[in-house]
């Protein structure tokens, strides 16, 4: 697995250089980064749907309903034996399909076995996941 720095197309709209500019935006830059869709348009879907909803964009309620409607697929952890699959090991499944995984209070991505992310989180342990229908 490789790691690819990537802020979802952020960058086009805010800066990104320091540590400043972070956004606790996770949620949207992983759907951004997996969909492959606009940065602004996936912000703008999720907080359209929170309204509607009542809850925050990036509440797991919210996202999860989003990607079901956008037609995503939720998985339960990969396991071996007892032990969840790390990020970095869930790669080698998913070398040609985007993945967007949860991990203990963070949303990240994978694009065709890369882990795309602002920091590598792939010594964390790889909760729920989604793919493409």
């Amino acid at each position: 697995m490789k790691y690819i720095e990537n802020h979802g197309g952020r960058e086009k709209y805010h800066p990104t250089k320091l540590k400043k500019d972070r956004a606790g935006d996770c949620v949207v830059r992983a759907i951004a980064i997996a969909t492959e869709r606009d940065w602004v348009e996936v912000r703008d879907e999720l907080f359209d749907l929170a309204k509607e909803i009542g809850f925050m964009p990036n509440d797991t309620t919210c996202y999860r309903l989003y990607l079901k409607r956008i037609g995503w697929v939720k998985h339960s952890p990969m396991k071996k034996g007892k032990r969840k699959y790390k990020v970095k090991n869930m790669a080698k499944f998913f070398k040609d399909e985007n993945v967007v995984i949860h991990t203990s209070h963070h949303l990240t991505a994978l694009v065709k076995g890369n882990l795309n992310d602002t920091w590598n989180c792939g010594d964390w342990c790889a909760n729920t996941y989604w793919t493409k229908k």
